[in-house]
């Protein structure tokens, strides 16, 4: 019989009622039998069995966005960035994606480069598209995202770094963590610390800058508009900031900024003013991504789980999927950071 309907096909596609034509069963049959979850279907395994040899024998390929729609699942979940270039999304990334293969799904990265028109359409675009969970990374924090476009889709969302959302999020103590890295410097004797930051409609830089701000505070230091510069968070932003900083009348002898790409930028601009690090002026980083401890001098930078946030957001995500309790609402994870101690930065030069 398979031979038979094989031949009357011809070069036609082979679709799903052609097998259930050839096995001598339905069509719903044939879709459960078919289907990655067929043990949950009451279905003989006989008639399972007898419905995959045919379809094997026919040449049959199932149509994905056809079965997914059928089963109201299509095992794709998407990752939306705010700048793929930036290594701390490189590694939450990989985390995502390790946890999403192991369960079954494929992911689909989007890239806004921080314009929000672009989130918007990737939004729309993904959940239109009928995936089953959106994670989102970080972003502007005065972007909002329009929560109702997820629960008419039925499409589950997790984000990163967000505060603004009643849906799972993983998060950094940013706050902390900011002042942490300031009273490193403080700590050494500096007390004229300049902060490179980066855009101020992010929260996390917003956050990061609070902490800078409460460590001057309460190591009795100034805190002096003059000594923050912004950039973009790229090297080119260190670059020109640290080249400002260091032809004030009076230069900061401690430098925060509030990503390793910023500092790198930074160390290079110093270098290239023959300006020693630390001798003459100390710099440091956040994020720890993997260059900084190859860098010279090594960066004295703030660790941050890049590889941890993307796979506890992935597990978040999964769990909504799954409908376990608590997974949906406010539910918020809090990771650790740490001050990683290298060798840019040393007590002020006398």
């Amino acid at each position: 019989m398979a031979e038979r309907s094989r031949r009357r096909q011809g070069q036609r596609t082979v679709s799903i009622r052609d097998v259930a034509e050839a096995a001598g069963v339905s069509v719903a049959t044939v879709s459960r039998a078919l289907s990655a979850d067929s043990a949950s279907f009451q279905i003989r395994p006989e008639t399972r069995q007898h419905v995959l040899e045919t379809s094997a024998a026919l040449g049959y390929r199932p149509n994905d966005l056809a079965r997914a729609l059928l089963q109201q699942r299509t095992s794709v979940i998407g990752v939306i960035v705010p700048d793929i270039a930036n290594p701390f999304y490189t590694g939450v990334v990989r985390g995502i994606e390790d946890v999403a293969s192991e369960a079954g799904y494929r992911m689909v990265l989007c890239n806004t480069d921080r314009e929000p028109d672009r989130l918007d359409k990737y939004l729309e675009t993904l959940v239109s598209s009928r995936v089953d969970g959106v994670l989102i990374a970080g972003g502007a924090a005065d972007t909002p995202l329009d929560v109702d476009v997820f629960t008419r889709y039925h499409t589950k969302v997790v984000v990163v770094g967000r505060h603004d959302v009643a849906c799972p999020s993983v998060q950094l103590d940013n706050v902390a963590a900011g002042a942490a890295i300031t009273a490193h410097l403080a700590g050494l004797g500096h007390r004229r610390i300049a902060l490179i930051a980066g855009p101020g409609d992010s929260r996390t830089m917003r956050d990061r800058l609070e902490g800078y701000r409460s460590a001057l505070r309460a190591h009795g230091l100034p805190q002096l508009d003059e000594l923050i510069r912004r950039g973009e968070l790229d090297e080119d932003s260190g670059y020109r900031a640290a080249g400002e900083l260091s032809t004030m009348d009076v230069p900061p002898t401690g430098i925060v900024t509030l990503n390793d790409r910023m500092a790198v930028g930074a160390l290079a601009a110093l270098h290239d003013r023959g300006i020693s690090v630390p001798q003459k002026v100390s710099v440091t980083g956040f994020d720890d991504v993997s260059f900084a401890s190859y860098v010279r001098p090594k960066l004295t930078t703030v660790s941050v789980p890049t590889y941890r946030i993307g796979t506890t957001a992935a597990e978040l995500l999964l769990s909504a999927l799954r409908g376990e309790p608590d997974s949906d609402g406010g539910k918020r994870v809090v990771l650790p950071t740490e001050v990683v101690i290298r060798d840019s930065s040393a007590p002020p030069p006398a």
